[in-house]
């Protein structure tokens, strides 16, 4: 369950901001995410300074620019930039509906798989008591799968791009608890693509869906993107990986999934500073891109 969020005094994390210290949104943060910000090895208070900082700016001068780090199709044309963008950090999204539907039949019928090796109290849980447990939260109707963490989301009328920073040791191929077939990275396609139809929904206009990873070491980076390639190698085996998806075009992924380093991401930061002649805009990259402000993050495995 997520923890409620109140703030803390006791956390001193608004020092390590640049921009938006006093924002509400801080105050609505869970503690294990004011404490991360206030981590010195954390990059939480980096993402928020980047990402706070290009919000100030006209997505038209950055966003392409960032999509083009993973060598995304949908790039959203500057009409569509004209309103503007709305940008979220560390944002919780829920499975898609039909996924949860399709997972608790399938529970109930016994075709589901947990990850075996989970331990508690230092013990490993057999396999038949895991399948008990799912069995007992689908008939009490019962969510089976959690929510997966965006560290940012772009939303713009006719795109969302789902931006992902993984931790040193994250994998894409970590299953989920419920699904052992279940992987992480297609946990944030599925929660992606379902986030881009509520908004089509809701907009009656179709909506694209991206990811991009931005990876803090050589080693993450190889990892995710052949995680990538090998989920959208094969048409029939993507399709096989999202079975309550029956009726979509899951070619919209195409070109659509990437990769990029996190010193891309620092060059393509210095490049608009450069280019930018807006005094203000050319402030605040320039705070940010000062060696305090935005230091090397660990390197990945």
């Amino acid at each position: 369950m997520a923890q409620r969020a109140f703030p803390s005094p006791s956390i001193d994390f608004r020092s390590r901001l640049l921009i938006d210290r006093h924002s509400s949104v801080l105050s609505r943060l869970s503690l294990r995410r004011q404490a991360s910000l206030a981590n010195l090895a954390s990059t939480d208070a980096t993402t928020w300074n980047i990402f706070r900082t290009l919000v100030q700016m006209d997505p038209v001068q950055w966003l392409p620019e960032l999509m083009g780090l993973g060598k995304l199709r949908s790039v959203p044309s500057q009409r569509d930039l004209m309103g503007g963008v709305a940008v979220t950090l560390w944002k919780r999204v829920k499975p898609p509906a039909e996924r949860l539907l399709w997972l608790q039949r399938q529970v109930l019928r016994g075709a589901v798989k947990p990850p075996v090796g989970r331990k508690r109290r230092g013990r490993v849980v057999p396999l038949s008591n895991l399948r008990a447990e799912l069995k007992e939260r689908a008939r009490n109707r019962l969510p089976l799968e959690e929510p997966v963490e965006v560290d940012v989301i772009v939303k713009c009328p006719l795109s969302v791009l789902f931006l992902v920073i993984p931790s040193p040791g994250d994998s894409p191929e970590k299953p989920a608890e419920s699904d052992a077939s279940r992987t992480h990275l297609l946990r944030l396609v599925d929660a992606g693509l379902s986030y881009a139809e509520t908004r089509s929904r809701a907009r009656n206009n179709a909506v694209s869906f991206s990811l991009l990873i931005i990876a803090r070491g050589s080693g993450t980076e190889q990892v995710w993107g052949g995680a990538i390639r090998a989920m959208t190698r094969s048409g029939a085996r993507l399709r096989n990986s999202l079975p309550h998806r029956e009726h979509v075009d899951l070619s919209v992924l195409t070109g659509n999934l990437g990769v990029a380093s996190w010193s891309a991401l620092e060059a393509m930061l210095e490049e608009l500073r450069r280019r930018t002649t807006d005094e203000l805009e050319s402030a605040l990259l320039s705070r940010l891109l000062q060696p305090a402000s935005l230091p090397a993050p660990p390197a990945g495995r």
